[in-house]
């Protein structure tokens, strides 16, 4: 009854393994596996081929470059296409300038997309 867990729903259960901080700008393209939070400035990409991974762009972050991940939650600046294999998460100050495909979308007021929302199902992907 209280506090029980709802079945089916999956919980964000991957920690954060690198930090990219405030400040600080990678150039070329991320691989990494886990999670990833970007705070600063990556230009190239970043990609995971790691089922279970997750890619935080924080508000003031910027990517620059498309993006090859399974969970990506955005709250700052993206230049270059997104491909997610299962949820993006848009916040209020998330811009995103190119093509967003995914399985899953959430997307506020406020959030912005310059480029087309192309849902991937295990049969288009």
């Amino acid at each position: 009854m209280f506090g029980s867990k709802k079945k089916g729903k999956e919980r964000l259960r991957t920690q954060i393994n690198t930090l990219i901080g405030e400040g600080t700008t990678v150039t070329g393209v991320i691989q990494f596996e886990g999670g990833l939070h970007v705070v600063g400035t990556i230009k190239g990409g970043a990609k995971s081929e790691d089922t279970n991974s997750v890619l935080i762009v924080s508000e003031g972050a910027l990517i620059t470059g498309d993006i090859h991940v399974n969970h990506l939650i955005v709250n700052g600046q993206v230049d270059g296409n997104i491909y997610a294999t299962g949820k993006v998460e848009l916040f209020d100050q998330a811009c995103v300038n190119g093509d967003v495909h995914y399985d899953v979308l959430e997307l506020p007021a406020g959030a912005e997309v310059n480029g087309k929302l192309i849902r991937q199902t295990d049969e288009t992907a």
